[in-house]
């Protein structure tokens, strides 16, 4: 199995390529990641003996990403076009099937990875291509990076002065997000003013580490319960979205809440 470390430390590498070489060699690294993510999702989905159309899927993740890239700030307008554009793939690609059982749990598993990682992913590209991108990008990076490391040390820290450890430390883990993201405010509002201020940057951090936050307990939960599919299996766990569930659920709410504060 990969080192967490080594692929905490490789992908934020390839991130901070992506943000520095622009929003076409960005394009590029979501691509990538989102595939993986993608291709992670579908196996343990594959697990409840239902078959979700994997190409179908990643086809509109692509078209999702592509679309961002293009159209940038108004991508998530063209959005539900190609989400009901998938969908109607996804039900064309049943129906050439000679198995039909299941068709509709199929074509929802099928749409599940479109949704939770090729549209919210998009709004990482959709905040790149939007005036002032890059400084937009890093600061949002830097935010999610902050929360994740504070979550991180926070819930450490206290299991190893726990009596009794739990398996998931859901306030430490909520705490120190929400002081790890405070932390890069104060970054972002002495650094990236404007459009970062005071008040800006503390209720966007604010935001990021409860959303950040929310997507790690949840896809533990959501992986844990797909990982026990069949009974005394033990699936291989995901490995690439774990790594990126804060910053698909945190980019679209950075992006909506800094447009309404702005106007």
């Amino acid at each position: 199995m990969v080192n967490r470390g080594t692929l905490i430390v490789g992908a934020a590498a390839a991130l901070s390529v992506g943000l520095f070489a622009g929003r076409l060699a960005l394009l590029f690294v979501v691509i990538l990641v989102a595939a993986a993510a993608a291709g992670e999702m579908f196996r343990l989905l594959r697990a409840h003996d239902v078959l979700p159309s994997a190409l179908v899927g990643h086809a509109g993740i692509l078209a999702l990403l592509i679309v961002a890239y293009v159209r940038g700030e108004r991508a998530p307008a063209a959005f539900p076009f190609v989400i009901a554009a998938t969908l109607g793939a996804s039900f064309a690609a049943m129906l050439v099937r000679r198995a039909r059982m299941n068709v509709t749990r199929a074509v929802a598993f099928t749409m599940v990875p479109v949704l939770t990682i090729g549209l919210l992913g998009a709004y990482v590209i959709v905040l790149r291509s939007a005036a002032g991108g890059f400084r937009l990008a890093w600061v949002f990076v830097l935010m999610v990076a902050g929360t994740e490391l504070g979550a991180a040390v926070s819930t450490a820290v206290f299991r190893r002065r726990s009596l009794t450890p739990r398996a998931r430390r859901t306030w430490e883990h909520f705490g120190g997000a929400l002081v790890g993201a405070l932390v890069t405010a104060v970054v972002a509002a002495t650094a990236a003013s404007p459009p970062f201020t005071w008040s800006r940057a503390i209720i966007l951090a604010v935001l990021v580490a409860v959303a950040a936050a929310t997507g790690d307990v949840v896809w533990d939960t959501v992986e844990s319960d797909l990982a026990r599919a069949e009974s005394g299996v033990r699936r291989a766990r995901a490995v690439v979205l774990p790594r990126v569930d804060g910053v698909l659920l945190a980019a679209p709410i950075f992006f909506y809440v800094l447009r309404a504060l702005e106007r």
